[in-house]
């Protein structure tokens, strides 16, 4: 995550792990299309101050499709670049223990939109159909009501692929 602090702290929204599937196709082997979804897990914020104990959550998901660029270096390494849309959805939610939150806090925010998504990456073959990935993909930002501010989303990311 960028921009995206506590609104009782400077303290930044700690980066999660994340979930990605994804399918495609290749249409030929420089070029595929691609389309995937992402759960990003939770980050949360505790801050206490005095008797009264408060969490922010950040919860995130992102729908994908995008054209793959594909490079050959040779039979078992290759790279790729990816270019396409995300519609990412951001819910915020803050819940205070202890104590009641001053008027003009925000308890909850989301917010959704779809951007303009590229990514680069490589691939190491195993064989025909077993590939390891590594790619870095930026999902672009979202607005959350409330004042929240825009927060920008992007996964660094290792997996797998299989080739029917």
């Amino acid at each position: 995550f960028s921009n995206a602090t506590s609104q009782f702290s400077n303290t930044s929204f700690p980066n999660p792990g994340a979930f990605r599937l994804a399918g495609g196709y290749n249409i030929t082997p420089m070029f595929a299309v691609e389309a995937g979804y992402a759960m990003i897990g939770d980050s949360k914020i505790t801050s206490v101050a005095g008797a009264a104990t408060v969490t922010e959550t950040l919860k995130t998901s992102s729908l994908q499709v995008a054209g793959v660029a594909n490079y050959a270096i040779n039979d078992a390494f290759g790279v790729f670049g990816k270019l396409g849309f995300a519609n990412t959805k951001v819910d915020y939610t803050a819940s205070v223990v202890g104590g009641t939150f001053v008027a003009g806090v925000v308890t909850a925010a989301s917010g959704s939109k779809t951007n303009l998504t590229f990514g680069l990456g490589g691939q190491y073959n195993i064989n025909k159909q077993f590939a390891i990935r590594a790619q870095y993909e930026d999902l672009g930002k979202v607005t959350l009501g409330g004042g929240a501010g825009d927060i920008g989303i992007k996964m660094v990311s290792i997996g797998g692929a299989y080739n029917f």
